[in-house]
């Protein structure tokens, strides 16, 4: 990953103006490294942990972890395990120290590796404080190798297109710090099918889906029928979605909510009429030969 510093350098100093610094201005950067060390401030560290609703049972994995704070800072404050991994040596051993000093280094790991070669997929929180550019080179291999439902959390840089599901700002005496929080969503593009039954008939089913990110858009065929699905929502591995049909001579609100795993959906679905509602289950399975790039198309913008 070799950048150009000069470029880099000056994007920096933008964005990074010295009375822009934290209260603790340190700014090393070793120019064989594409991001350079500005330490987060203790008071961005607690609303990223807040954020992302970090507690014992998560394994918080920090890329660029510089001195260690924000895994250490976890550890100590809601007793999750937790992962620091930059590719400096010199960062890395400060973290070892810290994290000696703060009795917790039963609880913590620290790597020295590229964070585009590390495996990280065994976390359910990432942290991040590195560039923008950083950030959208990663955005493939968080979206790919994350557990559906894992949270980020990005101290003062976006992944651009895909938008964050939560946004807030800490405001310091310097400067005001940016908090991105993301959920990584489950990929549901495709066309994915399943019979239930309706009174004594059989409703074949077949769900069209496109994605963007956690957007997504489709349309519903009920025995050949095409119905456009609204509110569809995608949060990690959970989906839901509402059609409107005409069941037995009435107008009725479909309700679909369901887990996904892999190529299969189940949940429930509740059916909503002038003078009745019922409850019933759905099972569906996907063409695996359907599936789409889950960062998806501009068609949903």
């Amino acid at each position: 990953m070799k950048k150009n510093v000069i470029i880099s350098l000056f994007v920096l100093i933008l964005i990074f103006p010295y009375e822009g610094f934290s209260q603790e201005p340190q700014f090393l950067w070793d120019y064989q490294f594409d991001v350079p060390y500005v330490p987060t401030p203790y008071e961005v560290v607690n609303e990223m942990l807040k954020m992302a609703n970090v507690g014992k049972n998560d394994v918080l994995y920090d890329l660029g972890c510089g001195d260690g704070r924000i895994v250490i800072t976890a550890v100590k404050e809601t007793g999750c395990r937790g992962v620091g991994i930059d590719i400096d040596p010199l960062r890395i051993e400060e973290s070892e120290n810290n994290a000696a000093k703060a009795g917790v280094m039963d609880r913590v790991e620290f790597s020295q590796q590229d964070l585009f070669e590390a495996d990280f997929s065994k976390a359910t929180v990432v942290t991040l404080y590195l560039l923008q550019t950083v950030n959208l080179e990663l955005r493939p291999k968080i979206l790919c190798v994350l557990k559906p439902g894992t949270r980020v959390v990005s101290h003062d840089f976006s992944m651009k297109e895909w938008k964050a599901d939560k946004f807030t700002e800490v405001k310091l005496e310097r400067r005001t710090h940016s908090v991105y929080f993301w959920i990584v969503p489950a990929n549901v593009s495709g066309t994915w099918k399943w019979t239930s039954p309706t009174g004594s008939e059989k409703d074949q089913y077949t769900l069209d889906l496109e994605q963007q990110f956690q957007k997504i858009k489709g349309t519903l065929y009920v025995n050949g029928s095409g119905l456009s699905i609204e509110r569809g929502e995608l949060v990690g591995d959970k989906l839901q979605f509402t059609v409107g049909r005409t069941l037995e001579g009435q107008s009725v609100r479909m309700l679909f909510s369901g887990k996904v795993k892999g190529n299969s959906i189940q949940g429930s679905l509740k059916t909503e009429a002038d003078t009745a509602m019922k409850t019933s289950k759905w099972k569906a399975k996907r063409d695996p030969s359907t599936v789409n790039p889950i960062e998806g198309s501009d068609k949903l913008h």
